[in-house]
């Protein structure tokens, strides 16, 4: 194929050059995972500068870089532990220890060297692994469901069942706090009480092998009357402690203080004096009878 030249030529690296500026590159990592973003991986000589401008989700914008411009040649006003290091002398990828939620973003790079620029934008997201479970629930009409959810991830989890019959899922999704949780539910054959033969299968990119499960009963009870049920249950139990406390607490008492019932003295009948001027008029008049 004959190569383009003169004013083609010239046409075809302004859109080259144009589409490696303005393009996206999407990366997602798991979380707590170490991150090295390179936005080349050849080594460019006489480096004169290499800025990183990071734009976090709900953050203010900061930048980490190099440049012979600057007094002790590092910037960093992110402070969050993200560094600029160098694999060889002149080639520079920026470090994020421990990568989690707050790390999530849009990293644009900026680098001269002799000769040229280069710029790349990376758009950053983060890979949740969700919690899963998987149970079987009995009806009231003896029919029988089996669930499974996978919750809390990041993105949605991929549920799917094996199972010898036809009977179809239900599936449903959610989103909470910027995680996804996804619950399916397979309603088994009529008369099936057990799932030997029925397996949840849950695909996630944070894992490198899916995750099988096999519904079993007991999770089909309702959590409000467990919670209600252990919480009755521990204040029974404080109340008998605390009732054991404090008549513990009325015999130490005991050898220290009288317990026995008080018993009132004896009180003498006294006859009721009679005044003294009552007493001379009534022996005056026994006198003048």
């Amino acid at each position: 194929m004959r190569k383009p030249t003169g004013f083609f030529a010239v046409i075809l690296s302004l859109l080259c050059r144009a589409w490696t500026q303005d393009s996206v590159i999407y990366l997602s990592f798991n979380a707590g995972s170490e991150v090295k973003l390179n936005c080349s991986s050849a080594s460019w000589r006489k480096l004169m500068y290499i800025i990183w401008n990071v734009d976090l989700v709900g953050q203010k914008q900061c930048k980490v870089g190099s440049s012979s411009q600057i007094a002790g040649g590092g910037l960093d006003t992110c402070g969050d532990g993200k560094s600029l290091r160098n694999a060889s002398e002149a080639c520079y990828y920026l470090h994020i220890p421990d990568f989690s939620e707050r790390d999530v973003g849009l990293y644009k790079c900026e680098m001269a060297f002799v000769g040229g620029t280069r710029t790349c934008n990376i758009s950053v997201s983060i890979t949740v692994p969700p919690r899963i479970s998987s149970w079987l629930e009995s009806r009231d009409d003896n029919s029988t469901v089996a669930v499974c959810k996978a919750e809390g991830g990041k993105p949605a989890a991929n549920v799917t069942w094996r199972h010898a019959g036809n009977s179809s899922s239900v599936e449903t999704q959610w989103r909470s706090g910027g995680l996804f949780s996804v619950e399916s539910r397979l309603k088994l054959p009529e008369g099936t009480k057990n799932a030997e033969n029925v397996t949840c299968v849950i695909k996630h990119p944070f894992w490198r092998a899916e995750r099988m499960l096999v519904p079993k009963h007991g999770k089909g009870f309702p959590y409000t009357t467990v919670f209600i049920l252990i919480v009755f249950a521990v204040l029974m139990v404080l109340a008998a402690l605390f009732f054991i406390y404090q008549k513990q607490i009325m015999l130490r008492r005991c050898p220290l203080a009288d317990c026995s019932p008080t018993v009132s003295e004896p009180t003498e009948d006294v006859e009721e004096v009679e005044p003294y001027a009552s007493y001379v008029q009534r022996v005056n008049s026994i006198y003048n009878s």
